[in-house]
C-alpha cells in the first residue's frame, strides 16, 4: 500500500480550504434554490459561488453566514471554528454593506424581520420621486409570495433583470407593476401564471439617500 505524498497531503488540505467546500459544508443538505431564496438571490448566483466561478460581495456573505448560522470569519477565510459567533460585534452592531445599523435600533423597527434584511440600492430612477437612483434601501426577504401581495414596494425579479417596483393587488387576481417616475409605464400580470417571469425577493422596508 502506497502511502500519500507530502505534497498530495498539502493538496489536499488546500482544497479542504476552499470557499467552494466551506459554502457546501455550510449549505448541507438543504436545497440551493431554497438557500439561495432565504439569502437573497438568485439559485444561479448560489451556484457560481458553488463552482468557485464568482467570489461573494461582503453583503452576500453575510447572508449565508446568517442564513446558514455558521461563522462569518470561518465561511469567508476559513479561520476560527464553523460555529463561532455569526457576526463579529454583533452584541452592538450589525453591518450592511456600506453601513453598521445598531442593532437595538434595527430590533426596535423590524422585531419580525430583523433576522432577514438585506441592503441594497436603488439601480435606477423609475421610482423617482419616492426613491432616487443610488439610494439605499432594506429589504424585508421573507416577503416573496405573490399571491399575499396587497400593495408595497418590492425587489422583483422580472426575467434576467432586478428591479424595484410598486405592486398592488385589483380584483380578478391580478396584480399591477407601477412605476412612481411617469415616464415608466404601467403593467399587470395574472396570479397565478408563472410564464411571466416576475418573483419577489423581497418587501422594501426601509431608505435612506444623500440629503
Amino acid at each position: 500500500m502506497t502511502n500519500p505524498t507530502s505534497e498530495g497531503k498539502q493538496a489536499d488540505v488546500e482544497s479542504a480550504e476552499t470557499f467552494p467546500v466551506r459554502l457546501k459544508q455550510a449549505l448541507g443538505d438543504q436545497s440551493i434554490r431554497g438557500f439561495a431564496r432565504e439569502c437573497g438571490f438568485s439559485d444561479t448566483v448560489l451556484r457560481q459561488y458553488l463552482n468557485g466561478q464568482s467570489e461573494p460581495t461582503r453583503p452576500a456573505l453575510l447572508a449565508i453566514a446568517r442564513t446558514a448560522n455558521v461563522n462569518l470569519e470561518w465561511l469567508a477565510a476559513g479561520s476560527a471554528t464553523i460555529k463561532e459567533s455569526t457576526i463579529s460585534l454583533a452584541e452592538k452592531y450589525t453591518y450592511k454593506n456600506p453601513l453598521a445599523f445598531e442593532t437595538d435600533w434595527l430590533q426596535k423597527q423590524f422585531p419580525d424581520s430583523f433576522d432577514n434584511l438585506l441592503l441594497t440600492q436603488m439601480p435606477d430612477d423609475s421610482m423617482e420621486p419616492t426613491l432616487h437612483m443610488g439610494d439605499l434601501v432594506l429589504i424585508d426577504t421573507r416577503d416573496r409570495d405573490l399571491a399575499t401581495v396587497n400593495h408595497g414596494i418590492y425587489l422583483v425579479k422580472l426575467g434576467d433583470r432586478i428591479l424595484v417596483k410598486r405592486l398592488q393587488y385589483v380584483a380578478g387576481k391580478i396584480l399591477r407593476v407601477l412605476s412612481d417616475h411617469s415616464a415608466y409605464e404601467t403593467f399587470a400580470i395574472g396570479l397565478p401564471d408563472e410564464s411571466n417571469e416576475l418573483s419577489l425577493m423581497g418587501k422594501i422596508v426601509w431608505s435612506g439617500q444623500k440629503l
